[in-house]
């Protein structure tokens, strides 16, 4: 948030307070995303970020933080080494988020981490009673859900919504599978390209939502529960969709027609992968992922074609998504480090040296070589000055100019929706998390912001 804040300040200073504002400072490590943003779409990790940023409306500092505590708790204690097991324990992440859930919950005064992922529960939805189970013994039944109902619905609540994408388990094939914090029907009137996910919005609490979409083969048992009257089992959604770019532009396209673009659409990578193997030793824990007389047999199997997919398809959308915006110096962005994350497991955690960026101190701690790495990683592509061309595709600019175009762009449109809150107040403070709690409260930044000192 940065170079938002300093966006913030300068577009302040230059073109005076936005009519009738009393804020005058914008500290970066207050700033909250879910003002600048409407949807946040992730799967996997990145499906655990959408909701702590979107859903419970929390800082990037604040996300760092639980990132950096919950890392040990998940990747520390390894419970298997057979091939074909799960390696890690499923509990662990559940209670880490409840417990989450628990601390920044805005909704109650007394949250006790079993908030629903909807905003507002729909009535028709089952409690879902949940379980979970061994991903090679499972063989669970599912559809995707359709409603009889025909008319477009929009989210009624005009606040930043958080969707993961998951991937559903029928024994055969993995389908993807949205679970929103709003509820979205289909009409005739959707446009014919679009991708008829499936509807309204699944009665799932947040810690159901996280773990089904973090659900990764080989990691953590799949989740399953009841929804709608059907057993359903979900999985990490990577597996089926790496890149949720399209799936975000195809919803938006479902809700606006063709007629309007997204003010903005930024993709936000995990790093390129090693292009120089086919990524399945990455995905296959221990070293028989090596083997080739492995490879070849377990290539058979349709859990493993899936997990391939993730390894391809990232970088593929978004090539898909530059030929459907007419590049990137429109209303699509991508930013996605280029180098020294590729050697990176999804449950890399070295213990190591890690400066807190918080104090400055300098020290030993699990997960330290890990973090280290990827910050460093990171902080070498965001101030990179000049073009390059990873993956063949050139950039239109480099990293540190796109950062500053999607600051400028997220300010002003953050600025209008300002300038013309009169125009809809109840709507504007809805927006700021100012009816959370279903009375007008203050503006849910200055709430975060008490709570952060």
């Amino acid at each position: 948030m940065h170079e938002i804040a300093e966006c913030e300040q300068r577009l302040q200073q230059e073109e005076g307070p936005v009519a009738g504002s009393t804020r005058r400072n914008f500290n970066e490590d207050e700033l909250l995303p879910c003002h600048y943003f409407d949807y946040m779409y992730g799967t996997s990790t990145g499906g655990l970020i959408s909701v702590m940023l979107a859903r419970l409306r929390m800082t990037i500092p604040q996300c760092l933080e639980i990132y950096r505590r919950v890392g040990h708790e998940l990747f520390g204690h390894r419970r298997n080494i057979l091939p074909l097991a799960t390696k890690y324990h499923h509990k662990p992440l559940e209670k880490a988020v409840q417990e989450i859930v628990a601390q920044y919950c805005k909704q109650h005064e007394e949250c006790d981490g079993n908030d629903w992922h909807p905003w507002h529960p729909e009535v028709e939805n089952l409690d879902a009673s949940v379980s979970t189970v061994k991903t090679q013994h499972s063989s669970v039944a599912n559809s995707a859900t359709w409603s009889s109902t025909r008319s477009t619905s929009k989210p009624t609540e005009r606040i930043c919504q958080s969707i993961c994408l998951t991937a559903t388990h029928s024994g055969q094939i993995g389908e993807a599978y949205l679970l929103r914090s709003y509820s979205l029907r289909y009409s005739q009137e959707t446009p014919a390209w679009t991708i008829k996910y499936n509807e309204g919005a699944d009665k799932l609490k947040i810690w159901q939502v996280t773990r089904a979409t973090s659900a990764a083969p080989f990691y953590f048992d799949m989740l399953v529960a009841d929804v709608k009257n059907e057993r359903m089992g979900f999985k990490d959604g990577g597996i089926r969709e790496n890149n949720p770019s399209f799936a975000a532009y195809s919803e938006h396209g479902s809700m606006h027609g063709d007629d309007r673009d997204p003010g903005l659409l930024l993709s936000i990578g995990t790093g390129r992968p090693n292009t120089d193997n086919d990524g399945f030793a990455a995905v296959w824990p221990g070293p028989l992922g090596k083997v080739k007389l492995l490879q070849k047999w377990s290539e058979k199997f349709a859990v493993f074609k899936n997990v391939l997919i993730k390894y391809t398809e990232g970088e593929k959308q978004h090539a898909n998504m530059r030929f459907i915006a007419k590049g990137e110096h429109r209303w699509y962005k991508r930013l996605n480090v280029d180098k020294g994350l590729h050697d990176l497991k999804l449950d890399n955690w070295e213990k190591g040296s890690w400066t807190n960026p918080q104090t400055g101190i300098t020290e030993v701690v699990n997960g330290g070589k890990t973090l280290s790495t990827m910050e460093k990683a990171t902080t070498e592509y965001l101030t990179r000055a000049h073009v390059e061309s990873p993956g063949g595709h050139k950039e239109y600019q480099p990293p540190k100019i796109v950062l500053q175009q999607i600051a400028e762009r997220l300010v002003r449109h953050r600025r209008l929706r300002e300038a013309t809150k009169a125009d809809d107040l109840k709507r504007w403070q809805t927006h700021m998390g100012q009816w959370l709690t279903g009375e007008l409260k203050p503006e849910d930044a200055m709430v975060s912001a008490a709570s952060a000192r």
